[in-house]
């Protein structure tokens, strides 16, 4: 996670002074305070999901921007070498399990969801671009889409349109692991 980490908040640093941004200027563009955003660039603090997208909409590049680049193609993951990331304020861990190259249109994440007791940040629903496949493999985990809610259990899966409104949850007391696939890629 601080290999990830270091590179969003050094990237995040070296966008802005290209733009010639004050962290002032870049905070009031992007929503949040110029202490939070210094704390970012210099890998004190680890931005919310939607934070990360509001900077790179304010410094004109896609949120892959963000993330370590790979140029080989094919990849194994061993399960030891994962580095699994979060966002600050998020139950959800991440760990990328495919490769980023040119031209991919796929990512898929093992993620796993701690217990929440129903209290989740605002931010946590979300509408993007693309599709969303995901498949539990372990625990509940439960899906709203829009007003739907989806309670799926270990062998489920479920395909949906990434562009409605959409949140996952863990409404259980023991963290939950899925297998999900994101088109196009985010990270």
């Amino acid at each position: 996670m601080e290999t990830t980490i270091g590179i969003i908040g050094q990237r995040i640093k070296e966008l802005r002074l290209e733009r010639r941004l004050t962290l002032e200027e870049a905070a009031e563009m992007t929503g949040c305070s110029a202490g939070f955003l210094s704390q970012l660039e210099r890998n004190r603090a680890a931005p919310s999901i939607s934070m990360l997208y509001s900077i790179a909409r304010t410094l004109g590049v896609s949120i892959t921007h963000f993330f370590p680049a790979v140029s080989n193609p094919t990849k194994v993951v061993r399960a030891e070498e994962r580095e699994p990331f979060r966002f600050e304020g998020s139950p959800i861990i991440y760990s990328l399990l495919s490769t980023q190259f040119a031209d991919r249109v796929m990512e898929s994440l093992l993620v796993t969801i701690e217990p929440t007791d129903g209290s989740l940040p605002a931010d946590e629903y979300r509408a993007h671009p693309g599709e969303e496949f995901g498949y539990v493999l372990d625990g509940t985990v439960r899906l709203w889409i829009e007003d739907e809610r989806y309670d799926l259990l270990p062998g489920d899966s479920i395909h949906f349109m990434a562009t409605v409104k959409h949140r996952l949850e863990n409404p259980g007391t023991k963290a939950v692991t899925a297998l999900w696939v994101l088109t196009p890629p985010v990270f």
